[in-house]
């Protein structure tokens, strides 16, 4: 269930050409964005999962990539029996609209580690993944023993990550060559009220020329 917390995060934002030539470290490059509204539901705390869908597909289409590339998606999933599985639910019918495969990308929320820290809660989960892309590795969620009843995983594009392990480049065929993709995450941050906010971040290359660096 729902576990409040408290925090605060700031990132320093540029222009990806100007970070390299000013010779930052790049954490991550910001590939596309996206918001919307969930509008009228049966709830004040009731999310939208059109609303949510559509906001991870306008991400997917700004950033210039299909879901596959994705290999890691840092929910919003604050543990409750009705939020989350309407999550996934937008994120299956965003994610389907590029691939019908499944169990290829890894899915956790920071707020099981730190609870939900409100207005904060966006910047811990872009946090975590600038983390997990600078070692390379997919930290567990926890109390995630025992899956949501409610989620189908197994038919989802979606893996929870119970354990540490490697975060690897994913491998993929098309049109029979296999391609090695680059670290790429999704990241879903939701008000209560039906405020939506969709991130895609990609690990920092050697040779780019668009984007936002942070």
């Amino acid at each position: 269930g729902y576990v409040p917390g408290e925090g605060v995060g700031a990132v320093l934002l540029k222009p990806l050409s100007r970070a390299l030539a000013d010779g930052d470290h790049v954490y991550g490059v910001i590939l596309g964005t996206s918001i919307n509204h969930g509008g009228k539901t049966t709830g004040y705390t009731v999310p939208n999962p059109q609303a949510q869908g559509h906001v991870v597909a306008v991400a997917l289409q700004d950033a210039g990539i299909d879901a596959r590339a994705v290999s890691y998606l840092e929910a919003h999933g604050t543990g409750t029996s009705l939020g989350d599985p309407i999550e996934i639910a937008g994120l299956v019918q965003a994610f389907a609209q590029s691939t019908a495969d499944t169990q290829f990308c890894a899915i956790g929320s920071v707020k099981s580690n730190i609870g939900h820290l409100e207005g904060a809660a966006g910047i811990a989960s872009l946090t975590k993944v600038l983390l997990q892309m600078r070692h390379r590795q997919l930290v567990p969620s926890l109390h995630a023993e025992e899956l949501n009843p409610h989620i189908a995983f197994e038919r989802t594009p979606f893996v929870v990550q119970r354990t540490l392990a490697p975060w690897s480049r994913p491998r993929v065929v098309h049109d029979g060559q296999t391609r090695e993709l680059p670290l790429t995450a999704g990241i879903s941050s939701f008000g209560a009220g039906g405020t939506n906010a969709h991130v895609i971040v990609q690990e920092p290359l050697v040779v780019a020329s668009s984007g936002a660096a942070t």
